[in-house]
């Protein structure tokens, strides 16, 4: 049974939010999560991975390279619309991603 989206969570989503971006998170709209698949293609580990985002007010830019033991797998879907991220060794904190 999936597990439901409970207040605190979204408590805990607005603090990661605004410790990484400098400002307080608000509500813009909401999206469809879609669901996963149970049959994916596992295609490699991700080596790095690159973002934009907004910090302090300002369009910064992102690369993170995986430590190897910290890499996520590479996954898609069967139809190739959606790629997923499985497991790894990483946070994402007030600083980014952060291999632990």
């Amino acid at each position: 049974m999936p597990r439901r989206f409970v207040g605190n969570d979204i408590d805990a989503a607005a603090k990661l939010y605004a410790a990484f971006s400098g400002h307080e998170a608000e509500e813009i709209g909401r999206v469809d999560k879609p669901e996963i698949p149970n049959i994916l293609v596992a295609v490699g580990e991700l080596d790095f991975i690159g973002y934009s985002a907004i910090r302090d007010g300002v369009l910064e830019k992102y690369i993170h390279r995986f430590k190897q033991n910290a890499r996520p797998l590479f996954a898609v879907t069967p139809d190739g619309s959606q790629i997923v991220l499985i497991g790894g060794s990483y946070d994402f904190t007030e600083r980014g991603i952060v291999d632990r």
